[in-house]
């Protein structure tokens, strides 16, 4: 029995270990009750800083959590510069999902407890050979001495 069992054991915590991602660093709100923000990942390419996040609901109460893209930006530490996120040609952020294009877009989702939402925003990549940088989102502390590369 023991030689069918470890197998199945392997084959059924294997995926979790392989898919579970952990997040490079946690933020809670600061005005919402039990709302965390996880970042989850952070790639470059072409000079495109692409973020992805979870937001969760650890608390008891259903949230409400509004997110304009236009107060959102990265910010190079060493050089102090804002960058904000990237517009496309018809001035609407480069970010979602997108609730309404009310200033170019904004992120407003209800959130139930103990469940998430992905969100996700495009900015442009320092030009000053930063290593390091901020990401501000509005009603949560920033996420700070984030590396762009490892």
């Amino acid at each position: 029995m023991s030689k069918i069992f470890f197998p199945i054991l392997i084959l059924c915590i294997f995926p979790v270990l392989v898919f579970a991602e952990e997040a490079i660093q946690t933020q809670e709100s600061d005005t919402l009750d039990g709302i965390e923000v996880d970042l989850k990942s952070l790639k470059i390419k072409d000079d495109i800083i692409t973020l992805k996040f979870k937001i969760r609901n650890a608390g008891t109460e259903k949230q409400s959590v509004k997110i304009n893209f236009k107060n959102c930006y990265i910010m190079d530490q060493k050089n102090q510069k804002k960058y904000y996120v990237l517009k496309d040609s018809d001035g609407k952020y480069i970010a979602g999902p997108i609730y309404d294009n009310n200033e170019g877009g904004r992120f407003w989702f209800d959130i139930q407890p103990e469940k998430s939402k992905g969100l996700w925003m495009k900015f442009p990549e320092p030009v000053d050979e930063t290593e390091e940088i901020t990401i501000s989102i509005p009603e949560m502390p920033p996420f700070e001495d984030v590396k762009l590369k490892e």
